[in-house]
């Protein structure tokens, strides 16, 4: 939309007739009328200019139903720490900044941080996190919430609960299509040094890195995310599980892999990956 005429429009009712003069008369042909009307375009363009300046700090269209230009809504996010999803529209992207206050309030609670993660990947996966004594806090596809206190059923490595070790927790995603299972180390379809490719999944890296950088802001301050896991079984990770090795740690999956009767066998649940926490 090109600047409003409000300098060119204003002169013909505020000049004096000699100089703005009237349509259809020879004063319209004068150069005053020329002149006047070209720094009228250029104060018209200031004017616009200042307007769309003002309007960057909104990400909402204003009452002409303009908007400032759709780059300012990447360095709105900056400053908010709202991160655009992934094929977000800008309307979509818009709405989420507007609640950036409200988000932040609760910021370090686990559905505040699924919710950032979910307003990233879209409609569809669905999240879990879990900390060492066994709390669960779930979101599923549609946005329900649901917690599952103390089920003292996550033992990551065998590490007693201590004061070093009360702060650990870890984030389940359950991509539900957004990514699907590819090569895998030593598999043949996966060159290594890729260019934007990771191991295992469809997940580009720089997605791979938005994910844990989501992750640190909206974490529990001083708490340590030990690993990001990808589950592609959508019914792993249940909370409901007893630990048992198979489907949830039992104190031998802080390491890829253990001896086991001179054998050497992975310890962890081969149907999800294992990103590197923050």
């Amino acid at each position: 939309m090109g600047a409003q005429p409000w300098f060119r429009i204003s002169r013909r009712f505020m000049g004096p007739s000699w100089l703005t003069g009237a349509a259809g008369t020879q004063f319209a042909r004068d150069d005053g009328q020329l002149i006047g009307w070209t720094l009228d375009v250029l104060k018209d363009a200031f004017a616009e200019r200042l307007r769309r300046g003002l309007l960057v700090r909104f990400p909402q269209q204003d009452p002409l139903g303009t908007a400032g230009p759709a780059d300012a809504l990447a360095a709105m996010g900056r400053d908010r720490r709202i991160v655009r999803g992934i094929g977000e529209t800008i309307a979509a992207y818009a709405k989420r900044l507007l609640a950036w206050l409200d988000d932040w309030s609760i910021a370090g609670n686990p559905f505040a941080l699924m919710k950032q993660l979910a307003g990233y990947t879209g409609p569809g996966p669905s999240f879990r996190t879990v900390d060492v004594r066994g709390n669960w806090f779930s979101r599923d596809g549609s946005g329900n919430l649901s917690v599952s206190l103390n089920r003292a059923n996550w033992d990551w490595d065998g590490s007693p609960y201590a004061l070093s070790r009360w702060s650990r927790f870890w984030v389940i995603i359950y991509p539900n299509g957004l990514w699907t299972e590819t090569a895998h180390w030593g598999d043949a379809g996966l060159v290594w040094g890729t260019p934007g490719a990771t191991w295992g999944s469809t997940a580009p890296s720089g997605e791979a890195n938005t994910i844990q950088s989501i992750i640190t802001d909206w974490k529990p301050a001083g708490t340590t995310c030990v690993n990001i896991i990808i589950a592609f079984d959508p019914t792993s990770f249940n909370p409901a599980t007893a630990r048992d090795g198979t489907g949830l740690p039992d104190g031998l999956w802080g390491n890829w892999s253990a001896i086991v009767a001179g054998q050497r066998v992975s310890t962890r649940l081969s149907t999800a990956l294992y990103w590197a926490g923050v």
